[in-house]
């Protein structure tokens, strides 16, 4: 009896073990089944949109399932990868690029970027924004679509007038004599110098003095609080930032969260610097007599409750005053460094920079008029934007369905301008990789095509800020070569090799630099 109660109590153990391990392999199955299709749901996700160019008989690259053609990129650098399939298609107007899911259309022919940025401007009103912005920053022009983009421009524009950059000349001004008394110090002690450092330093005390009124000498005092933050802003989160260069919709999602690209700590920090100013100008009677680009900015603002008067909004203002750091700081030391460095390697050019500055300018500081008249200067710098673009492309977002030169763009398609390629091809500029100032004189110029040099855009959604960073460039330029000339040093690399990511040096920009002797 008590075997036969053995027997059925193991009988029922090996039933129920039996039955835990069914629904064990069920559960797995199920769990399996549920992670293939999402598997599969993800990776059709990823393709969904691999076939536009096909469809369209567009030429592209062969596809990853993941990175679409950014595997390319990550392969070349994205700077060669630019250039390789550019090439590769010279003989196709446009050729198709896959960034991650996101088609995107590259436009190689000139005549058709032209139409693009000119004659068919309403189609492609807008630009393609990867990161979804939280405010203070979320009403910045770069962001900005329609309507609203062309009211805010029309506000923000005169502010860039040759007049009104004029009387900005005196806070440039202050800036470069520091500038110069950090350059004297620098030769003095026979140090060798890295130009990207010193240039950002630079640019950003212009940026504090011609923006906002403030004096935070970056030059002396690198760790300063504005500082610190502004290179918070131009630097995003890079695990972020990964994540939203293949899924661009993660952008909103990661903000929603609280973790925005860029970070919102650093942008309340600028709001709250400009709020400051503000009140500070208000209640000392200031407002109008600074000169600065807050200060004609405050002329525009208005409350909230005034909208119909069509006038910037407190937000507005936000938005600008901190794209104004945004675009402003980064373009223009990337250009001061590498203008720099390549003078100091060609010195035939240097010589003949050197000799138009002493000749238009004298002895004293350059000013608004003279900065002007600095042609071969401006030639150089020219030059070194073709050679070292601090921007890789432009972009723009066709709004409808359009045709240019025969060819379909759909509404929403993404434009890609290849800036890069274009100032390296070697149809348009012979020996490419060669510094020449002379491809910009007038007789040089005239025989190109006026869309093969694109450093600040063209046509209404051009660069804003063109004059200003050019006239800041032009008078830091000149002052240092009338006394001093930067010269090759030990640690110097010359051809430059750039960075695979950034418009950087791999070998950084490194020369001294000698006092001149007149």
């Amino acid at each position: 009896m008590q075997c036969k109660q053995q027997i059925s109590q193991d009988s029922i153990k090996q039933s129920e073990n039996n039955y835990t391990l069914h629904t064990a392999m069920i559960t797995l199955a199920l769990i399996g089944t549920v992670v293939l299709l999402e598997v599969f749901a993800f990776y059709k996700y990823m393709t969904a949109n691999h076939g536009v160019f096909k469809k369209m008989g567009i030429e592209h690259p062969p596809t990853s399932w993941f990175f679409g053609n950014f595997n390319l990129a990550i392969k070349y650098g994205v700077f060669e990868a630019q250039k390789i399939f550019y090439n590769k298609y010279k003989d196709k107007k446009v050729y198709g690029w896959y960034d991650s899911r996101k088609p995107v259309m590259v436009v190689r022919d000139l005549d058709m970027i032209k139409d693009i940025f000119v004659k068919n401007f309403a189609s492609f009103t807008d630009r393609y924004t990867l990161f979804d912005f939280n405010p203070p920053f979320r009403d910045n022009l770069l962001n900005l679509r329609g309507e609203h983009w062309k009211h805010v421009r029309n506000i923000v524009t005169p502010t860039f007038s040759s007049g009104r950059i004029k009387k900005m000349t005196s806070h440039i001004h202050k800036n470069t004599k520091v500038f110069l008394e950090n350059i004297q110090q620098m030769y003095e002690t026979g140090q060798e110098v890295e130009l990207r450092d010193l240039s950002a330093a630079f640019t950003l005390d212009v940026i504090a003095s011609t923006g906002f009124g403030l004096e935070i000498n970056t030059l002396k005092n690198p760790k300063n609080k504005f500082a610190t933050e502004a290179q918070k802003v131009i630097n995003p989160n890079p695990v972020l930032f990964t994540f939203v260069l293949f899924i661009p919709e993660l952008s909103k999602f990661f903000s929603t969260l609280g973790f925005p690209i860029v970070p919102q700590k650093s942008m309340v920090y600028f709001a709250q610097v400009v709020d400051q100013i503000i009140e500070e100008r208000k209640r000392d009677g200031l407002n109008g007599k600074v000169n600065d680009f807050l200060d004609l900015l405050m002329n525009a603002e208005k409350e909230e409750e005034q909208m119909e008067q069509r006038e910037l909004t407190r937000s507005e203002l936000h938005a600008q005053a901190l794209l104004f750091i945004f675009a402003g700081f980064d373009t223009t030391a990337t250009v001061l460094s590498f203008t720099l460095f390549f003078l100091a390697m060609n010195p035939e050019v240097l010589k003949k920079a050197q000799q138009e500055v002493d000749a238009k300018c004298g002895q004293g500081l350059p000013n608004y008029d003279t900065a002007q008249a600095l042609t071969y200067l401006d030639m150089c710098i020219n030059e070194s934007i073709r050679v070292a673009s601090p921007a890789i492309f432009i972009n723009r977002r066709c709004v409808q369905d359009t045709y240019i030169q025969g060819i379909h763009i759909p509404k929403d398609m993404i434009i890609l301008i290849p800036i890069c390629a274009i100032h390296s091809d070697p149809e348009i500029y012979s020996d490419p990789d060669k510094f020449d100032p002379e491809r910009f004189n007038s007789e040089n110029k005239a025989t190109r095509h006026p869309y093969a040099h694109l450093p600040f855009g063209q046509g209404p959604r051009n660069c804003i800020g063109m004059r200003l960073a050019l006239l800041e460039l032009k008078i830091a330029l000149a002052a240092l070569l009338q006394k001093f000339s930067p010269v090759p040093c030990s640690k110097s690399v010359y051809p430059i090799k750039l960075s695979k990511v950034q418009p950087r040096a791999q070998d950084g920009l490194w020369v001294k630099f000698e006092q001149r002797m007149k």
